[in-house]
């Protein structure tokens, strides 16, 4: 039976100050081990190329670390429009690759403890994913499963997002009563994973289109087009001000 992985990171926007709305994003890269290990390539490729000299194993490529300058990050020091064209290489690595695109973003309110709002807009943020992963494996045929790979979040939302998919098991059956394809969720050091650190930046890029930021609409653009193409049953969902498939 053929596995596929797939690899999320996410993104956001935090509550304000007063208890108003914020943005939690996921991105998600599925497809088969090669098609993975050849994107994975792509990324190294790409850091030898940004940091000569340097095991791209040894440093993380960090959209939010390197637009913001910290915690380090080798590309912190170039300029805007340098960090642009590395977000512009990145999607057309994703958008090359023989994968499927998914972006969830969804707005989360400020009622209630932080926390408790987070875990929950994680939840159910994880449980739209599934689904669609579900019809994604459903699509190929072949008994493809899929085992969903994220980057090692905080305790609350890695407990709220396994809780996404335990409940999604016990509840609804998958389409036409086959067996569940999403077989399960692991989390992993971002730092390791050069599919994860590719899904952070499509994350990152949703998150500063959806908030407004023009700058990344031709990126935007392009991931919409190929989540649309490979995700086929709602790729890319927006809820929010700026409504987008």
């Amino acid at each position: 039976m053929p596995r596929w992985d797939a690899h999320v990171d996410e993104s956001g926007s935090r509550l304000d100050a007063s208890g108003g709305q914020g943005r939690f994003v996921l991105a998600c890269m599925a497809g088969s081990p090669a098609a993975i290990s050849g994107l994975v390539e792509k990324i190294r490729r790409l850091k030898l190329e940004l940091v000569p000299g340097a095991d791209p194993a040894n440093w993380e490529l960090h959209a939010g670390d390197m637009f913001h300058d910290r915690g380090g990050s080798p590309p912190g020091s170039l300029t805007t429009e340098e960090k642009m064209s590395i977000m512009r290489r990145i999607v057309a690595i994703v958008c090359d690759g023989d994968i499927a695109l998914f972006g969830i973003s969804i707005m989360r309110q400020g009622a209630g403890r932080r926390g408790a709002t987070d875990a929950r807009t994680a939840e159910r943020a994880t449980a739209i994913l599934v689904e669609r992963l579900e019809w994604l494996a459903e699509a190929q045929g072949g008994g493809v499963t899929l085992r969903v790979v994220s980057d090692n979040v905080r305790e609350r939302r890695r407990l709220a997002m396994s809780r996404a998919l335990e409940q999604r098991a016990a509840g609804r059956g998958p389409p036409r009563g086959t067996a569940r394809a999403v077989t399960g969720i692991e989390f992993v050091d971002s730092r390791s994973s050069a599919a994860i650190q590719a899904a952070d930046a499509i994350a990152y890029i949703i998150n500063r289109y959806v908030g407004g930021d023009a700058a990344f609409g031709g990126m935007f653009g392009d991931i919409r087009q190929k989540a649309r193409a490979d995700g086929s049953r709602g790729g890319l969902r927006i809820e929010s001000g700026r409504r987008t498939g």
